[in-house]
C-alpha cells in the first residue's frame, strides 16, 4: 500500500513539477528547432552568397582576360559580398587594371575601398602599399609616407621600405631614402634576385647622384 501511495505522491509531484515549469520545457525545446533550423538556413545563405561571388569572380577574370574589365561587375562583388576575398580581390584586380591605363584615381579609390573594409591582414598591407605606389606616382609623397608609418609583417617588411625609399627619393631626401633601400634589400630571401637587382640598381643611381652633387658643389666652390 505505501508503495502505491508513493507512486501516487512521485505522479502528483510530477503534475506539479510541470504546471510549474513544463511552459520553459517547451520553449526550451522551440528554441533549440529554431535556433538548429536558423544556423542550417544562415549556413545555406553564406554557402549560396560565396557560390554567387564565385561565379561572379569568375565571370570578371573572364572579363579582364579579354582585355575589357567589367567595373559594373566589380560594383556589384563589392556590393554582395563586401568583406570576403572576393571583393577585394576584385577590387585590386580593377586597381590594377585602372594603372595599366594611366587611370591613378580610380586605382586610389578602388585601394581605398579595400582600406575601408579591412585594417588588418594581407589585403590591407597589399591593399596599402599598393596605395602608397599609386600616391608616389602622383608626386603626393608625403601621404604615401604616412600610409607607410605601419609595422608591416615580415612578408610585407621590404615592400614597404622600398616603397618608403621611393617616397623619400621623390622628396629629394637621399639619405633617407638610402637607409630605406639597404632595408629592403637586407629582408629579402634568396627567391626575390630580380627585387634585389633593382634595389642594388637604386641605390647605385643615388650614389651617381651623390657625387654628381658633391661634384657640382666642388666647381661651384672652386669658381
Amino acid at each position: 500500500m505505501s508503495t502505491h501511495l508513493t507512486e501516487e505522491e512521485q505522479l502528483e509531484a510530477l503534475k506539479r513539477w510541470w504546471n510549474e515549469n513544463g511552459k520553459w520545457v517547451v520553449t526550451a525545446i522551440v528554441l533549440a528547432v529554431g535556433g538548429y533550423f536558423g544556423w542550417n538556413a544562415w549556413q545555406d545563405q553564406r554557402t549560396g552568397q560565396a557560390l554567387a561571388a564565385s561565379a561572379q569572380y569568375e565571370a570578371l577574370l573572364r572579363s579582364a582576360d579579354g582585355g575589357d574589365l567589367n567595373p559594373g561587375l566589380v560594383e556589384d562583388i563589392k556590393e554582395t559580398s563586401r568583406s570576403s576575398q572576393y571583393a577585394y580581390n576584385a577590387a585590386f584586380l580593377r586597381a590594377q587594371n585602372a594603372v595599366q591605363n594611366d587611370d591613378l584615381a580610380t586605382a586610389a579609390n578602388e585601394l581605398q575601398w579595400i582600406l575601408d573594409q579591412t585594417s588588418r591582414g594581407a589585403a590591407a598591407e597589399l591593399a596599402r602599399v599598393r596605395l602608397a605606389r599609386v600616391l608616389i606616382a602622383q608626386a603626393d609623397y608625403g601621404q604615401a609616407l604616412e600610409l607607410l608609418d605601419q609595422s608591416p609583417s615580415d612578408s610585407f617588411a621590404s615592400k614597404y621600405a622600398e616603397a618608403r625609399g621611393d617616397a623619400l627619393l621623390g622628396q629629394g631626401d637621399h639619405a633617407r631614402a638610402r637607409a630605406a633601400y639597404r632595408s629592403a634589400l637586407s629582408g629579402l630571401g634568396p627567391e626575390s634576385q630580380s627585387r634585389a637587382v633593382l634595389l642594388e640598381m637604386k641605390l647605385d643611381d643615388l650614389a651617381g647622384a651623390t657625387t654628381s652633387s658633391r661634384e657640382a658643389a666642388a666647381e661651384e666652390n672652386a669658381s
